[in-house]
């Protein structure tokens, strides 16, 4: 692959339908992953460092923190089933790189009980990618969205 044809597929939009079934997937991947390794797998994996955000935590509220963490990746996939519109253009720009933020943190957060071994926080490493992708190329935003919540007046002469 030459950086030529990366930059040519960079270029296109993809179809609506791609780009519903991509955060739908994109979703239960993350829910379905997350929830694995740190909630059912615990004795596998560390929970999640007790300094969150230079503060020490109590052992409930890291939980919540997990389930929060969890359960904020349905936002993409109800947005992906439903088809709806919920924000403005510039709006669901600034969500990407919020949920880019995030993925960056929760793979900071999650410390696997193996260094050497792939974990959980690999595969979050990896798709932090595709939030920044979105939001550099403006081009994971549903036709229907785009112009959503615009007030479009024509002009005729």
């Amino acid at each position: 692959m030459s950086a030529m044809w990366i930059l040519s597929l960079l270029q296109k939009r993809p179809s609506d339908l791609t780009i519903r079934l991509g955060r739908i997937i994109f979703g239960l991947l993350l829910i379905w992953s997350l929830y694995y390794n740190l909630v059912y797998n615990t004795s596998a994996i560390d929970t999640i460092d007790k300094n969150f955000f230079w503060t020490d935590l109590d052992s409930n509220i890291v939980e919540y923190i997990k389930y929060f963490f969890i359960w904020v990746w349905i936002i993409p996939v109800i947005v992906g089933l439903t088809n709806t519109c919920v924000l403005k253009k510039k709006y669901v720009r600034i969500g990407q790189i919020v949920f880019w933020i995030m993925l960056f943190y929760i793979a900071n957060q999650i410390i696997p009980a193996d260094p050497d071994a792939l974990d959980v926080d690999v595969l979050i490493w990896f798709m932090w990618v595709l939030p920044l992708v979105a939001w550099i190329t403006w081009k994971c935003i549903t036709s229907n969205c785009i112009k959503y919540a615009e007030k479009i007046t024509k002009i005729r002469v």
